[in-house]
């Protein structure tokens, strides 16, 4: 072998044997590493306890737009356990739930009175300082109006509630086109105006309009005068003949009605109280004015159980049931669809008996698909929100399932109706969704007062009509016809 031979042997070995010294550091190396690191699944031997990670705090809320007024849930995922949040709507403390041990939270609130637009939620853990926020859009057509009486002839007093306006803004309220007031809005967003109709007016509808002076928030409604008392039928039974009230003045039962407590239960508005916890309860929990509008009665028996008329609404706590709305819509309650010259749509059978038996296994969700199919945000090409507004104001709790598809005003293309079983959603272009004052209609109907003419002639014959009769058993006319019900010092205001 050559010289040039050997040495290129030896200088082959040498280098082989570096390679070798690299490979076998590089797998020392490697060796040291984490598992993870060289693609292997980390196992955790029993009884150690895996790294800590960090998790950050969400915060969602059970609807991200409504009207204020609205009860919505936020719930908080990602908190520390056993701390107090802090939550805040727009910077104003709406609750202080406190986390459990799996790091959640759940709170219902009600929305704060604020003009449209778009408003924070925040969440602040106490103890670990920890944030999550998300944000809620206050959409248009909040505000609402009630008047009181619901009608009334030239020269009479009228109270103007309105209420879901900017809280310390002026509302300005116009009636005919002239100023008749203006009032200064209370931290619930609420406002009340009273004056005198003109007496040089003639019967008919008229315009009314109250203006935000901050907000710009602009609430258009019509206000119906009568000439005068609505007239009994002479067909109607002797007894209610002779103990008809007068409509031009409020019946003066006995002088020893319960004094009512002027405290946050009390509405000077219409002058009644919610005595009732239950019904107290059940009114704050689902929206309060903007749902069911201000009380209209004391407390009363009517068909056999515990009852309070609002003006859109009956609550109603039968023994063992707690607070519940009644089906005011039922067939043999107030089947009517002329009202003050609109005409509401009547039930519909089909959608009736397709609506989901309360019974069934999969009673919640079949429910759920049939409101999605059956109540809409758009309804003859105008956008009613009635889903929205379905969703908004207590769901199933106060409207009950739909009983009719929606359909416009045959007298009037800007007024559509939804009929449901407990309420009639009416939306008015321009201006938004509200609920008709059933209730108010109702109670028109027992006391035989400011009766639109069309609801008269369809209810005459029923057994509500013209019951009240103050001085006489349970102030009822015709005690017989309503078995359960007793009306003694209902519509005393205190």
């Amino acid at each position: 072998m050559s010289t040039e031979q050997r040495s290129f042997s030896r200088a082959q070995r040498v280098g082989i044997g570096s390679v070798g010294l690299i490979l076998a550091a590089l797998l020392a190396t490697l060796a040291l590493l984490p598992s993870t690191a060289l693609g292997q699944t980390v196992t955790t031997t029993p009884g150690t306890t895996p790294a800590a990670t960090t998790t950050t705090p969400t915060l969602t809320l059970s609807s991200t737009s409504g009207l204020p007024g609205a009860t919505i849930t936020a719930n908080g995922a990602g908190f520390q356990a056993s701390e107090t949040v802090d939550v805040s709507f727009n910077g104003q403390p709406v609750g202080q739930p406190t986390v459990n041990a799996q790091g959640t939270w759940s709170l219902s609130f009600k929305v704060p009175s604020l003009s449209p637009g778009d408003y924070g939620v925040v969440a602040k853990g106490r103890a670990a300082n920890d944030t999550a926020s998300t944000t809620f859009k206050i959409n248009t057509g909040g505000a609402t109006l009630a008047f009181n009486p619901t009608q009334a002839a030239p020269g009479t007093s009228v109270v103007v509630a309105g209420a879901g306006f900017q809280p310390g803004e002026t509302v300005t309220l116009t009636f005919n086109g002239p100023q008749v007031g203006t009032d200064t809005v209370d931290t619930n967003g609420d406002f009340s105006i009273t004056f005198t109709v003109p007496a040089s007016l003639a019967a008919g509808q008229y315009g009314v309009t109250a203006t935000g002076g901050t907000s710009g928030v602009v609430v258009n409604m019509t206000y119906t005068l009568v000439a005068g008392p609505t007239p009994v039928a002479t067909t109607a039974p002797a007894p209610a003949a002779t103990a008809t009230p007068q409509a031009t003045a409020a019946p003066q039962p006995a002088q020893n009605a319960p004094a009512m407590a002027h405290d946050d239960r009390y509405f000077g508005q219409t002058g009644y109280r919610i005595d009732n916890d239950d019904v107290w309860g059940f009114f704050q929990q689902y929206g309060g004015i903007t749902t069911f509008g201000y009380p209209t009665s004391r407390m009363m028996s009517f068909l056999g159980c515990p009852v309070q008329m609002f003006q859109r609404q009956i609550i109603q706590v039968c023994q063992g049931q707690g607070a519940a709305l009644i089906n005011m819509l039922d067939p043999e309650i107030f089947p009517y669809t002329k009202v003050n010259g609109s005409t509401f749509p009547g039930p519909d059978p089909a959608l009736k008996n397709n609506t989901p038996q309360v019974g069934s296994p999969t009673y919640g969700q079949d429910i759920l698909a049939f409101i999605n199919q059956n109540v809409s945000d758009s309804a003859g090409g105008q956008p009613v929100n009635f889903q929205q507004h379905f969703n908004s104001t207590g769901g199933l709790t106060i409207w009950g399932a739909p009983i009719s598809q929606p359909a416009p005003d045959p007298a009037n293309g800007n007024f559509i109706y939804q009929r449901f079983q407990r309420g009639i959603m009416h939306y008015i272009a321009g201006t938004g969704t509200e609920s008709i004052l059933l209730a108010d209609y109702m109670k028109a109907i027992l006391m035989n007062q400011n009766v639109p003419a069309d609801l008269a002639d369809q209810s005459r014959e029923s057994r509500y009509f013209n019951q009240y009769c103050p001085g006489q058993t349970m102030s009822l006319c015709r005690p017989n016809d309503l078995p359960g019900t007793d009306l003694t010092f209902a519509f005393v205001q205190g």
